[in-house]
C-alpha cells in the first residue's frame, strides 16, 4: 500500500549519510589482535545491541528529564561490547579510543541519496531532516530541505515525537500528511508517537524491532525504493 504524503522527513546517520570508516570497522580493526577469531558479523551484532540500548536510554532520559553523564554512558556502551565480544575488562588504548571517537571520520552520501531527493523534490514534496546528532552533519545535501531539525540545536531527541512535530510545523504540514524515513527501531517509535507513518531502512542485518514498538508501514533496502511508495 502506498503512502499519501505532502512531506517526507529523513534521518541522517545510516539513512542519507554514511560514516566512513564505520565504528564497526574500527572496532573490528582494533579488537582483532585481541580476538583472532573475531568476525565482522560478531561486531555487527554488538553494534545492533548497543544501538538498541542507546534508543532505550534516550527514551528514559526524555521521560525523566535526567541526562546520563557522558562517562557513564560510555561505560554502558563498553559493557555491551565486552559482553557481546568477550573483550577484557581493561581495553587497549587504541580500542578505547575507538569508542571515544578519537579517529578521523567523514560522512559520505548514501547510495541513491541525491537522486532520491531530487525525484521527491521534483514532485513538489516538502523535505526535511530530523536527526539525533550535532551540527557537524550539515553539509552537501542541505539544499534539498526546507527544514533541518538537529537534536543538539533543538534540545529535542528522538523518540520524543515533538522533534518530528517541529519539523512538520516548519514545513507547514501535519504529521498525518508526512512520512519519516529512518534506520533505527526507535525511529519507528518516534514516528508512530507523532501519528506519522514510517519507512524503515535498516542497514544492520541484526537490528530487530522490539515488540512494544511494532512494525513499520514499509521496510526498504535502499533509498531508491522510496519514491515508488509515495503518492
Amino acid at each position: 500500500m502506498s503512502i499519501k504524503a505532502k512531506c517526507v522527513l529523513f534521518d541522517i546517520d545510516n539513512t542519507l549519510l554514511i560514516k566512513k570508516p564505520t565504528i564497526q570497522e574500527k572496532v573490528y580493526e582494533a579488537a582483532r589482535p585481541l580476538l583472532p577469531e573475531l568476525t565482522m558479523e560478531d561486531v555487527e551484532r554488538a553494534y545492533a545491541s548497543s544501538e538498541l540500548w542507546q534508543g532505550e536510554q534516550i527514551q528514559r532520559e526524555n521521560e525523566t528529564g535526567v541526562r546520563m553523564p557522558d562517562g557513564e554512558y560510555l561505560q554502558n556502551i563498553l559493557r555491551i561490547y565486552r559482553d557481546a565480544l568477550g573483550l577484557p575488562e581493561e581495553l587497549p588504548e587504541e580500542l578505547r579510543g575507538v569508542f571515544m571517537r578519537n579517529y578521523t571520520m567523514e560522512y559520505e552520501p548514501a547510495p541513491g541519496a541525491a537522486e532520491t531527493l531530487e525525484t521527491l523534490k521534483a514532485r513538489g514534496l516538502s523535505l526535511g531532516i530530523v536527526s539525533n546528532n550535532t551540527s557537524k552533519v550539515r553539509g552537501a545535501l542541505d539544499r534539498f530541505f526546507g527544514s533541518i531539525v538537529i537534536s543538539e540545536e533543538a534540545g529535542l531527541y528522538k523518540p520524543d515525537p515533538a522533534i518530528l512535530e517541529l519539523a512538520c510545523k516548519q514545513l507547514g504540514a501535519a504529521p498525518g500528511e508526512s512520512v519519516y524515513v529512518g534506520d533505527h527501531p526507535f525511529d519507528i517509535l518516534c514516528a508512530h508517537s507523532a501519528h506519522m507513518p514510517v519507512i524503515w531502512m535498516p542497514v544492520n542485518p541484526y537490528m530487530s524491532v522490539p515488540e512494544h514498538i511494532g512494525p513499520p508501514e514499509h521496510r526498504v533496502e535502499s533509498l531508491s525504493e522510496i519514491a515508488g511508495l509515495l503518492e
